[in-house]
């Protein structure tokens, strides 16, 4: 079934169906420096005080949106809200809110510190952010309440789920958070809510299909734009050279098995079958000791993510919703648990990116 997308807000193009991404029931420790970009705190303040405690925020907040990608960076989280900003100056701003208010929540709730400082309780929330831009009404006031409402129960499912899981814990809370709407409200089916969405049309050619896999990559937060794509991308590349060769490949393949498979040529420009398995393959790189083995399976892991994502759009499709990180988050869980059955598969003690996962 075709994906439909939306037109928002009177911005002239499309939309997907669907954002992205994920984490580790355990902050990742070898990403964790504060001296990449955070300013230094107000001269004076004591720990407590309400500069020092806003500026952590901030801090939190920021990495919060590098952590979508496994970017545990504050250089990098503002690259990727400046590319957001780029391609959709409106679903940015609702990403932003998602982060911070999901960040607030953990903080207010008493959650643990060092992964709130890390941006672990944070990232969902901004996936929130981008779906409710994407698919939500209209009217902006009622988007920035489903924003908040959202972003805000996500810590608290994450917490849950951090208890329950033995394997990262990616993005199935934004999963839950946000199916939970969707599967009721029906975005993808015309007329579904009231407000007419129209089929597009599109001619694509050789250039649209070559600059699907950056496309793909904007896709992860829900954004069609090969700018934005490009941005993310030059952000991954400034936390680790190696893990944006990861993000690249696993776009890359997404798209080639869509088109293997037949899918609509219009669906591989857009990125629709590159994004999951971006996410795939930057997990693969961000978990796992590089190695021979790891580039394998980083690539395998994409094109199973790729014909995954095949099978489930069509089944959500039925339902009117976006099937978002649901491929990711199943295959790379698959991933994640070869630890140890396969020669030269060995998880890092520390997970950073290829760099800083290669054997000693």
């Amino acid at each position: 079934m075709l994906l439909l997308h939306r037109q928002r807000h009177a911005l002239p193009k499309w939309r997907w169906c669907r954002a992205a991404a994920l984490f580790s029931t355990s902050p990742p420790t070898g990403g964790s420096k504060k001296d990449d970009g955070a300013p230094p705190p107000p001269v004076g303040a004591s720990a407590n005080s309400p500069s020092i405690l806003r500026h952590e925020r901030v801090d939190a907040s920021t990495r919060g949106l590098g952590q979508v990608i496994f970017l545990n960076s504050i250089d990098s989280g503002r690259v990727i809200l400046g590319s957001l900003a780029l391609g959709d100056p409106t679903l940015a701003a609702f990403a932003a809110l998602g982060t911070v208010t999901a960040t607030s929540t953990a903080q207010a709730i008493g959650l643990d510190k060092s992964a709130w400082k890390d941006g672990l309780w944070g990232y969902n929330g901004a996936l929130v952010g981008c779906a409710a831009s994407a698919f939500g009404p209209s009217y902006l006031p009622w988007v920035a309440l489903s924003t908040i409402a959202g972003a805000a129960a996500t810590p608290v499912i994450s917490a849950s789920l951090k208890s329950a899981m033995s394997i990262p814990q990616w993005t199935f809370s934004f999963n839950i958070v946000a199916l939970t709407s969707l599967l009721r409200t029906k975005p993808l089916l015309k007329g579904a809510n009231g407000e007419g969405e129209e089929i597009a049309t599109i001619s694509t050619g050789f250039a649209d299909v070559a600059l699907a896999p950056l496309h793909g990559i904007s896709q992860i937060f829900v954004v069609d734009s090969a700018v934005t794509g490009a941005g993310i991308l030059g952000g991954i590349y400034l936390y680790s050279p190696q893990l944006a060769a990861h993000a690249l490949g696993g776009s890359i393949t997404g798209s080639l098995v869509g088109i293997m498979l037949g899918a609509d040529l219009s669906q591989v420009g857009m990125g629709l079958w590159g994004y999951n398995s971006c996410l795939t393959s930057l997990a693969v790189g961000t978990f796992y000791v590089h190695s021979r083995q790891t580039m394998v399976l980083s690539a395998s892991g994409a094109a199973a993510t790729g014909a995954l994502f095949g099978a489930m759009q069509t089944l959500f499709g039925d339902y009117g919703a976006p099937c978002l990180t649901l491929p990711f988050c199943f295959v790379a869980s698959a991933c994640y648990l070869l630890d140890g059955h396969i020669p030269g598969l060995t998880l890092a003690a520390e997970p950073h990116s290829p760099e800083k996962n290669a054997p000693k």
